[in-house]
């Protein structure tokens, strides 16, 4: 029984990991930390843009929203940088980060197309940083559109 308890317990002292294993194993983590800090880093960096420009789409549709029920009113279009419609849009978006927001349609345009939302330049400030992206007409960009082809009107001011 003696002998059996011998052999037990140097079966026991052969268990565990030397320091070499644990140090590789280290060095292995080290590495794939590496690798996926900054991977993650930036699809956080891509979800920050794509955040901006989802609210300036709302701001967008909030916008064009308005603007059809002032054509249905016979509204001129210049009104919606006044109480209450400017209030409506910004209430409507509801966007919290957007420090200014601005509204254009095409300068030449009559009856429906004074109407038709085809510019916003939209800033939001996210961490103490503040971004602005523009609505040309087509797509989102930012880069300032040359603003001579639209009538802006201001619905929200910087702050």
């Amino acid at each position: 029984m003696i002998q059996k308890m011998k052999q037990w317990k140097k079966k026991d002292n052969n268990k565990g990991f030397t320091l070499v294993e644990l140090i590789v194993v280290l060095v292995i983590l080290a590495i794939l930390a590496a690798i996926l800090v900054p991977a993650l880093l930036g699809y956080i960096d891509r979800a920050k843009q794509q955040q901006i420009v989802l609210n300036a789409k709302s701001c967008y549709t909030a916008a064009q929203a308005e603007m059809s029920s002032m054509y249905a009113k016979n509204v001129s279009p210049s009104a919606i940088s006044s109480d209450p419609y400017k209030k409506n849009i910004i209430d409507t978006a509801d966007v919290p980060n957007c420090t200014a927001l601005s509204v254009g349609t095409a300068k030449s345009a009559t009856d429906h197309a004074a109407y038709t939302v085809t510019y916003i330049a939209y800033s939001e400030t996210t961490g103490g940083k503040t971004k602005t992206i523009y609505f040309d007409g087509t797509s989102w960009v930012e880069t300032a559109p040359l603003t001579s082809n639209y009538t802006i009107y201001p619905v929200k001011s910087g702050s």
